[in-house]
């Protein structure tokens, strides 16, 4: 019940929006058009997924890249640190008698 009485309001909200800009409704019309056709050749398998999941895969994958580089950066800074040349030995007071 609840369900028919949402798509009510929608499709009021929706005739409203479409006698204020007409233009925008047949631009909404199109694209709808188009995903559903998109939709329809594609299986299942190729479904993407929602846009907002590939946003976050992409920034889990630069964060990880991100963090990488700064822990070799890390380590190659730190191992040349101590790779300082020691300096040269002075003679001691015994080898000096």
């Amino acid at each position: 019940m609840e369900h028919e009485s949402e798509g009510r309001i929608l499709a009021q909200i929706e005739r409203g929006l479409t006698s204020e800009d007409p233009d925008l409704a047949a631009r909404l019309s199109t694209l709808s058009e188009q995903v559903s056709g998109a939709a329809a050749g594609a299986g299942p398998a190729a479904d993407p997924g929602p846009p907002e999941r590939h946003w976050r895969r992409r920034a889990t994958i630069i964060l990880v890249v991100i963090a990488l580089v700064g822990l070799v950066l890390t380590v190659v800074l730190n191992a040349s640190s101590y790779e300082t040349p020691t300096p040269p030995s002075t003679p001691t007071s015994a080898a000096a008698r």
